[in-house]
């Protein structure tokens, strides 16, 4: 295997559809068996051009995924490349980073925890890794279902479009 990932273009989608998802759904999606997530884009988010891994633009601070130049990058055509978010199930809080065609995680801040012994420190941590794992499958799983889903050209795809334009009213595109 050469490392190139088969359908490079998934990732950016996959981003694209998490954002919008989750302003569609106000923050708190039902991921099934992961449960009841509150999701949502953080302080950053950077966008390639199609064709090129290099950051042609970066939109960052507060409310960055309601920045009027983050919807403009979208709708000029670029890619979304890496996008910070922020997850919370349960009682847990992440804070992390997803970025390129491999869904890199490249980064982490995971909910405090405390335990006893460096063992105990160590099980607690890959237990909240792997929590962390378990609610971005679930996120791309319910994305992969929509994403094959009959919706998606006649319903999903034009939603996402018009939130890029500005033009999504209140309830359009909710699924």
């Amino acid at each position: 295997m050469n490392g190139n990932p088969a359908l490079p273009h998934l990732s950016a989608e996959f981003f694209v559809w998490l954002w919008f998802a989750s302003e569609r759904e106000g923050g708190t999606m039902d991921l099934g068996e992961a449960g009841i997530c509150d999701v949502w884009v953080d302080e950053r988010i950077s966008f390639r051009a199609p064709d090129e891994d290099r950051v042609r633009a970066v939109v960052t601070g507060e409310n960055s995924s309601t920045a009027a130049e983050a919807l403009a990058a979208l709708a000029s055509g670029k890619v979304v490349r890496d996008v910070q978010l922020h997850l919370r199930r349960e009682e847990r809080e992440y804070a992390l980073t997803l970025r390129g065609v491999h869904l890199d995680l490249a980064g982490a801040k995971l909910p405090p925890h405390e335990a006893e012994g460096d063992d105990g420190l160590l099980y607690e941590r890959m237990f909240l890794y792997e929590d962390l794992w378990f609610v971005i499958g679930a996120l791309y799983r319910r994305f992969a279902r929509e994403r094959t889903s009959a919706r998606w050209a006649d319903e999903i795809l034009p939603a996402i479009r018009a939130w890029a334009a500005g033009e999504l009213a209140d309830g359009d595109g909710s699924g």
